[in-house]
């Protein structure tokens, strides 16, 4: 709440006009349909000349996944080859999602040190939580932060999630997957997924799941993917062998084999998380970092246009065509990129605000490089515990550390800061510090 106070705040009075790139709905295409709604615009035409057309189409990129179309919550014997066009809109629009990307890097460049960490930690636990919470598994801020402290401490403490939390870092450090064969798929599922997964749904065959799966809701059946694993095996061989393809562009790739991962549903439990956190390393090895770990957060706050796109996907009456649902992942994408880009376009200002009210309310030099320390890990993760004391030392190489450690005692004592952590020792900007500074 005093952040959101804060923000009111400053800018009273103010006239600020935010222009930001809004993706959504601005590449619905106008000429080129699916399948599925070209039939019924145009019924006198041969529906499967249309579906000959594009597939055999020079431009058009083919895959060999293929997928038992759903009809009517059922799934067909009929088969189909994935494909998908590179119409000028999708075009457009991966086009827009490489620009947004070099803008977030360039304002990145442009933050401090620990307004940049705390960023990206802030963006990662919305991340986490919102993986969860599209499965309806419930998390709480508590949890994540004590997950990512852990497994940016590299303690022993077991702690819920902090495996899932590891496994994302990775992303920041541009580590890509090394999926080579489907015992790969496992291991990540194991790991990412640690203590998360009850042991009535852990996988019963060989490697992964051995029994009847549905998705869908009470009244409605999505899909029913195949139930044994012996049958769906050489599925999930086809998905490594895609993803290893070089020579389709990277996102198009990511998208249709996040379609084909949860399409071939290989876990009992679990799948969306496994899923979901692929594509982001994939998007990461690409973009920039918080690009990439803003697909969730993103997908949590468009559920149905999400679930929608699965729909259609696997329709029978749309012919296994992915141009639409990699349009529609990459709209979200692109609407979390632009709130991204805003949001740091604002924090930059309030940092800068900060930054002048710290520096008129105090003269010593070590004070002041402290507080605007704190204010910058406040303003970009203003939920989490703040900075650790041994983290300062990089960033106050031109005092000696008894010097620091008085400073930091000396500000908790008088209010301006509160211990969060007593092991590691960590503060935060205390709650009266803040209102101090939202009523300059």
């Amino acid at each position: 709440m005093i952040f959101q106070n804060f923000v009111v705040i400053y800018y009273q009075g103010i006239k600020k006009i935010a222009i930001y790139l809004k993706l959504g709905g601005a590449y619905m295409t106008k000429n080129y349909h699916s399948l599925q709604i070209f039939k019924y615009s145009h019924p006198k035409e041969d529906i499967n000349l249309q579906y000959k057309a594009r597939i055999n189409s020079p431009a058009t990129i083919n895959t060999h996944l293929k997928i038992n179309p759903m009809q009517r919550g059922i799934r067909q014997g009929i088969t189909f080859n994935l494909f998908a066009m590179p119409i000028k809109e999708l075009l457009q629009l991966q086009d827009a999602i490489q620009q947004n990307s070099n803008r977030i890097s360039n304002l990145l460049d442009k933050l401090p040190g620990i307004a940049a960490n705390q960023l990206f930690i802030n963006t990662l636990k919305n991340e986490i939580r919102s993986t969860n919470e599209i499965e309806d598994v419930k998390t709480t801020n508590a949890e994540v932060n004590e997950a990512i402290a852990n497994a940016q401490s590299n303690t022993k403490r077991k702690t819920r999630l902090k495996s899932f939390a590891r496994m994302y870092l990775k992303i920041k450090d541009k580590q890509n997957l090394q999926i080579r064969n489907i015992g790969d798929i496992r291991r990540i599922y194991d790991y990412l997924l640690e203590g998360e997964i009850p042991n009535n749904k852990m996988p019963d065959g060989k490697m992964f799941r051995n029994r009847f799966a549905r998705i869908g809701s009470e009244i409605e059946t999505v899909h029913q993917p195949k139930v044994h694993e012996l049958d769906f095996l050489p599925d999930l061989l086809d998905w490594v062998s895609f993803i290893n393809d070089d020579s389709i562009p990277f996102l198009i790739k990511t998208f249709i084999s996040h379609y084909y991962f949860e399409y071939v549903h290989p876990f009992n439990d679990g799948n969306g998380r496994t899923g979901r956190y692929i594509a982001c390393v994939y998007l990461g090895y690409k973009l920039d970092s918080l690009s990439a770990i803003t697909f969730s957060s993103e997908i949590n706050k468009n559920r149905t246009k999400y679930y929608k796109a699965f729909r259609e996907a696997g329709d029978s009456r749309n012919y296994g065509e992915m141009t639409f649902f990699v349009l529609n992942m990459m709209e979200i994408l692109a609407n979390g990129q632009s709130s991204l880009i805003h949001d740091l376009k604002e924090k930059q200002d309030l940092l800068n605000y900060f930054f002048k009210v710290i520096s008129s309310s105090t003269s010593e030099k070590l004070e002041k490089l402290i507080l605007f320390l704190y204010a910058q890990a406040f303003l970009f993760n203003d939920t989490g515990f703040g900075i650790e004391d041994r983290e300062l030392k990089q960033y106050t190489k031109d005092f000696h550390w008894t010097q620091v450690k008085q400073c930091l005692n000396k500000l908790t004592q008088n209010g301006s800061l509160t211990l969060t952590k007593k092991s590691p020792l960590t503060r935060r900007l205390s709650e009266s510090f803040l209102t101090k500074i939202t009523e300059n």
